[in-house]
């Protein structure tokens, strides 16, 4: 039988603490950091929609300004006493409110068939036809196209404008022509200029075709380019605001992008700020609380794994302290406390399984005259030699051999009947037989044998008292022999050994 180790719970116990401790603080961390993501991608959020907004709203202010001159004009050239006057006079009264719009150019006033009629900064314009132009046909085909802002386009003179236009309608209804006026694209360069949008930022005014009018960072090959598969399509125009993060088509850069559309007119304007610039910060943090993160939980395993070897040390130490407690120093076999130990242990497993118990009670006969004899050291040798033969005699893990005192031993033999008991008595005495033959003259022993199957009214005494009995009975027939217990089957029937 072996000495029970001491516990591993304590072990785990601290290795779940520690694991649990360090995924505990990791987690928060993630959590914090995480946060801080959110945060710093909802702070650009909102400056990108408060800038877009303000932009959105200057450009829309100004497009209203323009369609009120064309407005004007368009009712203008309807009254009947407009050709009457001087072309001064008419010029005057036609294109007094253009004058005052920035970044307008020319107001053209074009008749039904696209030749220009007149022209706001001329008395004598130059023969010009418009007819394949968008903003013609568009007021051409529909009478309810409204104010209509055309494609971009270059002047013959390399500038490049839109348009903004309005039909003008006969006292029927028929088309009478088209009032145009032209806004200059350096118009929104010199607006997106000004801005700061951050490293690999971007501004873009596109119409809901998905054509671009202007974009910054500025490059003219990007002017008139189609960008209708855009994400902002999928949003628009179900709705007429929103962001979203995604790749640039134009140039594959990684973007948070908040979009508007300008007033009511079909025009979009989109600002992008870079991810990369948004987690700027972020990633620097990142970096900082990542290495004190990392190097706690290296101090934490380190931590660990020096308080588990410690409690492993210490557990070794009891697990030993276990076993000097109950090992007789000499015969290095279990000692009476733990004999007593293991008998109660024993017996209430056999009483619950209805199992046999079997004692040996062995004692070495005359020791005390070759203890004076011989002397103590004599003794002591004679003792460990009976010790070493029980332990070899006894196999099994829930046998034991005990020193039960002075030069008396017992052997607790669990599950085996009286049979068993017998033939390891024999061999326990066989062996110091053969090792008188071979060290010369060592003393016989007693043996006492007793075996019960525990009943609820006997106790573990009645096992050692029958044992006892034997033995007493081994050294009256003249020592060095077995002698089993005559009542140990009476005992297992009900009855007491007197």
């Amino acid at each position: 039988m072996h000495v029970t180790m001491p516990s591993t719970m304590p072990a785990k116990r601290l290795l779940a603490l520690g694991i649990g401790l360090i995924l505990g603080f990791s987690g928060i961390c993630a959590t914090i950091l995480w946060e801080m993501a959110q945060k710093d991608i909802q702070h650009a959020k909102e400056a990108a929609t408060n800038l877009v907004a303000s932009i959105a709203s200057e450009i829309d202010r100004n497009i209203e300004i323009y369609d009120l001159s064309l407005q004007a004009v368009a009712d203008g050239v309807k009254l009947p006493e407009i050709n009457r006057v001087s072309p001064e006079l008419r010029q005057v009264v036609l294109f007094d409110r253009a004058a005052t719009a920035k970044d307008l150019g020319s107001i053209l006033v074009l008749d039904a068939t696209g030749n220009v009629r007149l022209d706001s900064r001329t008395l004598t314009p130059r023969p010009t036809n418009f007819a394949n132009r968008d903003f013609f046909r568009v007021h051409q085909a529909r009478p309810d196209a409204g104010l209509f802002i055309s494609a971009p386009w270059v002047t013959s003179g390399g500038e490049y404008l839109i348009s903004l236009s309005r039909r003008i309608s006969g006292r029927d209804g028929s088309f009478d022509g088209v009032v145009a006026g032209s806004m200059r694209l350096s118009y929104f360069h010199n607006l997106f200029r000004k801005l700061d949008f951050g490293a690999q930022g971007s501004m873009a005014l596109f119409s809901s075709d998905g054509t671009i009018l202007m974009r910054a960072p500025f490059d003219i090959t990007k002017i008139g380019q189609s960008i209708k598969d855009a994400q902002t399509f999928k949003y628009f125009p179900a709705h007429s605001s929103g962001f979203y993060a995604t790749k640039s088509i134009v140039d594959h850069i990684s973007r948070l992008y908040v979009f508007q559309q300008v007033g009511t007119h079909p025009l979009l304007l989109a600002e992008g700020v870079a991810l990369k610039s948004i987690y700027a910060d972020w990633w620097q943090q990142l970096w900082w609380i990542g290495l004190v993160v990392a190097a706690l939980v290296a101090f934490s395993i380190a931590l660990m794994f020096y308080l588990l070897a410690a409690l492993k040390r210490r557990a070794a130490a009891e697990s030993q302290l276990a076993v000097l407690a109950t090992t007789d120093a000499l015969t290095r076999l279990g000692n009476r406390r733990r004999f007593d130990d293991a008998l109660a242990v024993e017996w209430r497993r056999a009483t619950r399984s209805r199992t046999p118990v079997s004692l040996l009670m062995i004692d070495v006969d005359h020791f005390k005259a070759y203890n004076d004899r011989h002397g103590h050291q004599a003794g002591d040798a004679v003792l460990a030699t009976v010790a070493q033969c029980i332990a070899s005699s006894t196999k099994r893990t829930s046998d034991l051999g005990a020193r039960y005192g002075g030069e008396e031993f017992s052997v607790l033999l669990p599950g085996v009947g009286k049979s068993g008991a017998f033939e390891v008595a024999r061999q326990i005495r066989e062996k110091l037989t053969v090792l008188r033959q071979t060290q010369g003259e060592l003393p016989t022993v007693s043996i006492g044998l007793a075996c019960m199957v525990p009943g609820q009214v006997y106790v573990p005494h009645d096992l050692i008292r029958a044992a006892d009995i034997a033995l007493y009975a081994a050294k009256h027939e003249g020592r060095d022999r077995v002698i089993g217990s005559p009542g140990g089957d009476l005992i297992a029937s009900g009855k007491r050994v007197a």
